[in-house]
């Protein structure tokens, strides 16, 4: 009897041990099915996220490729103008009545001043070249004290009427002629661009150019201005202009409006 109790109780412990494996198998089963499920969604958010990404991804590459487009298109407009800014400055030298007077200097490199005038980027600057090149090839004469492009000019009331067209304004001095009010006006630099201003000294007072290009060695300048009545308004190579005889002043940096 007593070995049929204790098979018993020993049967009773083995199910009672079956059933708690049972549900110790069931409980992991579970488990691993919500944590299955659990990934399941997070990889299907994450293949949402993904999808969203690779659709902004490829936005992002047509707006870039519309930008590419677009760049070339400006590229392209911007190269036709510098071209027809080239022809009309060409233009403007050819049509020029040289038995009267020429406005290129017979010393002047035009390619070179076409390609630093080229080389500016859009500006008050440029624009100033611009203006005086335009002036030069009216013809406009050289009269003393006057300023305008029917009166004519003088050599400082000129580089001050091409001032004011892009609005830099340099007001006359009671007592003290323009051209040293110019000088004060601007700062003496040694190594001078496009755009600034040269004085020399002249038989009376001085007189100056606005620069259209630069060069190595002060005798490579090329500027724009008039000195005396012989010689109406022109382009011109500095080195024919600085001798002995109307000995270099200097150079006076020009800080157009945007540009401060």
């Amino acid at each position: 009897m007593e070995n049929m109790d204790h098979i018993r109780k020993a049967s009773k412990r083995a199910g009672f041990l079956s059933i708690v494996g049972f549900l110790i198998i069931v409980a992991s089963l579970l488990y691993s099915y919500i944590q299955l499920s659990g990934l399941e969604k997070n990889i299907e958010d994450k293949k949402v996220i993904l999808n969203r990404q690779k659709e902004e991804i490829d936005e992002l590459k047509k707006t870039i490729e519309k930008f590419r487009l677009d760049a070339d298109k400006i590229k392209h407009r911007v190269d036709e103008l510098d071209s027809t800014q080239q022809s009309l400055l060409d233009f403007l030298v050819s049509v020029t009545d040289k038995n009267n007077v020429s406005i290129l200097g017979p010393n002047v490199d035009w390619k070179e001043v076409k390609r630093q005038l080229n080389s500016l980027p859009s500006g008050k600057r440029k624009n100033a070249i611009l203006n005086a090149i335009l002036l030069a090839w009216k013809d406009i004469p050289f009269i003393m004290g006057q300023e305008g492009v029917k009166a004519g000019f003088d050599s400082p009331r000129f580089l001050r009427y091409v001032l004011n067209t892009v609005g830099l304004e340099v007001k006359t001095k009671r007592g003290e002629p323009l051209s040293v009010t110019l000088m004060n006006r601007f700062e003496k630099v040694d190594s001078p661009k496009p755009g600034d201003l040269v004085f020399f000294k002249g038989q009376v007072g001085n007189f100056g150019f606005i620069l259209a290009s630069v060069g190595t060695s002060d005798s490579e300048h090329v500027g724009i201005g008039t000195l005396q009545k012989i010689a109406p308004l022109q382009i011109i190579s500095m080195g024919s202009i600085n001798t002995p005889y109307f000995p270099l002043r200097g150079y006076y940096r020009v800080v157009y409006p945007d540009e401060k």
